[in-house]
């Protein structure tokens, strides 16, 4: 979990770089990627736009996982190894937060999600529009 959206620290800007740990077993994503962040615990909304640096997939030994994750992470060692394996790890930048944050009875209203998303999933670009649209977001600070 991003810290920022544990209602703690909030920095904004585009040179926040994180990383982010994932069970997941998509393996597509690659540097470049935009990334947007669903809170599900609390807000259930997509709050947040970033853009992947890096990814591994299928990290298994913990020195590899912290080396690679450097002070990106807020999780410690101790997390880190007993997390089950394997894992992606993504290293992004985290850009900012939508100006209007996206609702999941507004995602699902529109189209863009069937129901809550369970792990990392990729929508087309038409959605990623539809999303730009309605979060806000201002065409000069992305791409289509």
């Amino acid at each position: 979990m991003l810290l920022e959206h544990a209602n703690e620290f909030i920095v904004e800007g585009n040179a926040i770089k994180k990383a982010y740990l994932s069970h997941s077993r998509i393996k597509q994503l690659k540097p470049g990627d935009i990334l947007l962040f669903y809170r599900s615990k609390d807000d259930q909304s997509i709050t947040s736009l970033g853009v992947i640096e890096e990814v591994k997939v299928g990290m298994i030994e913990t020195d590899e996982i912290i080396r690679f994750v450097g002070k990106r992470t807020v999780y410690s060692r101790d997390e880190i190894e007993t997390s089950p394996k394997p894992l992606i790890v993504i290293l992004f930048r985290h850009h900012f937060h939508l100006k209007n944050s996206l609702k999941l009875t507004t995602l699902l209203a529109s189209g863009i999600f069937n129901g809550p998303p369970q792990s990392i999933m990729q929508i087309s670009d038409e959605k990623y529009n539809v999303i730009k649209g309605l979060g806000g977001i201002d065409g000069r600070f992305t791409v289509n």
